[in-house]
């Protein structure tokens, strides 16, 4: 009997992110929760059935356990209330905080700017169907990654970050959307070092030139405000929510993977220091147009840079084939109209024994959702360097479950962490480190 209630459970538990908006399956899930003696949880359940129902005999339901809930929590002595509760609870009640919410402009407005496009009061930016037929599909995987993650905060970012997608922008806000982020862009604006731009392939961004010496980097580059504020400020590719933070340090071998315009790259090589190498990877002619330009605007930082120009892939020598769009280039692995430049991939195995490294301490991934193909293509590396990850999990919901699976199959002992970087879908960031590094640091 007990084992068919838990399979109910789990089934009303369900059915009810794939439509929160059900006081019905609200009612019979607070029914569980009181008849088992988690009051708290019934309450919770119960409040939410009243608040949304105009059914009278559902409302009179819910009020009637909701009264015996409450008088058993402050009555009787009861050690099984559970005010805590698990991975589908927790999103559950996230999701019913956020019903209430209705956000205008929750957007990056500067982002609909660079990209030509006029934003407005109700503007979207989340595929809310298609974003829960894949949460629905990879509900269990996720519950992995939840009880996977190490620390409190990570936990609490997928909650968030599951919500965003289930519900869209319009009733959740996403972490960094405060006062001090936007501050923190405006005066971004002051660091624009002169009057000279480049133009990008890429939605014909404009690229203007910022000096960062005043945010203790010695450097200059080519980028946008957005850009600035992800890589050098809220410091992308660290996770500081821990003491020691994971992030590289002096002397450290980075391969950089999705090198882009150069600034993650120009980034890592001011961070290794004299002593350290970033090997960053990027194939596009655009963007390495615009990276070289970056690159030899820092002489100092230039002779710690190698570009390696192949994309990763599980195997090297195949040929891919690709349309020149910038950031937003089309790939293939068959040639196709209009799409007829070609270059072979390579794997970070591969890699490593070109460039005869005898260590690897960091690697950062964010190649459009290529990530699961380079990770099996690194295996050996890994395996033998145990070096720190930092992985681009953002581009589809697999890859929330499957980075991080793959990642723990290994049995290599690697911790998890989670950060996010925009106030939008984009640029979440699974972050991998070795038990043994975590206690050396410590």
């Amino acid at each position: 009997m007990e084992h068919e209630t838990n399979l109910l459970e789990l089934e009303l538990k369900t059915l009810l992110i794939a439509n929160i908006n059900d006081p019905e399956t609200l009612l019979k899930l607070g029914e569980i929760y009181y008849s088992s003696g988690r009051l708290y949880l019934a309450a919770n359940y119960l409040s939410y059935v009243m608040k949304m129902t105009n059914n009278i005999d559902l409302s009179n339901k819910a009020n009637q356990l909701l009264f015996l809930a409450e008088h058993a929590i402050q009555i009787n002595n009861n050690d099984n209330m559970q005010s805590t509760s698990g991975f589908l609870d927790t999103l559950l009640m996230e999701l019913l905080n956020c019903l209430k919410n209705h956000y205008y402009y929750n957007i990056d407005i500067q982002l609909f700017e660079l990209m030509h496009v006029r934003p407005t009061i109700d503007s979207i930016v989340v595929n809310i169907h298609n974003e829960k037929e894949e949460i629905m599909k990879h509900l269990q995987g996720l519950e992995e990654l939840y009880f996977n993650l190490s620390d409190p905060f990570s936990k609490e970012l997928l909650i968030k970050l599951l919500a965003f997608r289930l519900l869209g922008n319009h009733k959740v806000k996403l972490p960094l959307n405060t006062l001090d982020y936007w501050n923190q862009r405006k005066s971004i604006q002051n660091l624009i070092h002169s009057t000279e731009t480049l133009q990008t392939n890429y939605h014909n961004w404009t690229l203007q030139l910022f000096e960062l010496t005043p945010l203790k980097y010695k450097l200059q580059l080519f980028y946008v405000p957005m850009g600035i504020s992800a890589t050098f400020l809220d410091k992308q590719y660290e996770y500081n929510k821990i003491s020691p933070a994971i992030k590289v340090k002096e002397g450290d071998i980075v391969i950089d993977a999705g090198g882009c315009f150069g600034d993650t790259a120009l980034y890592f090589a001011h961070e290794v220091g004299e002593t350290g190498h970033v090997y960053t990877i990027e194939f596009i002619p655009s963007n390495l147009e615009i990276m070289s330009k970056n690159i030899n605007l820092n002489e100092t930082l230039q002779k710690h840079i190698t570009i390696v120009k192949h994309p990763l892939w599980n195997d090297s020598n195949t040929l891919l084939y690709y349309k020149d769009q910038g950031a937003a280039s089309f790939v293939s692995f068959s040639e196709e109209s209009g799409v007829t430049d070609k270059v072979s991939t390579i794997t970070i195995d591969n890699m490593v024994i070109e460039q005869k490294l005898h260590k690897l301490d960091f690697i950062k991934m964010d190649i459009e959702g290529a990530e699961m193909n380079a990770l099996k293509g690194a295996i050996h590396s890994i395996t033998t360097f145990r070096p720190t990850l930092a992985i681009a999990i953002y581009h589809q919901i697999s890859d929330f479950v499957n980075v991080m699976k793959f990642i723990n199959d290994l049995k290599l002992g690697y911790q998890f962490y989670l950060g996010h970087y925009t106030i939008y879908a984009q640029e979440t960031i699974l972050f991998a480190v070795a038990r043994e590094k975590m206690e050396v640091s410590g």
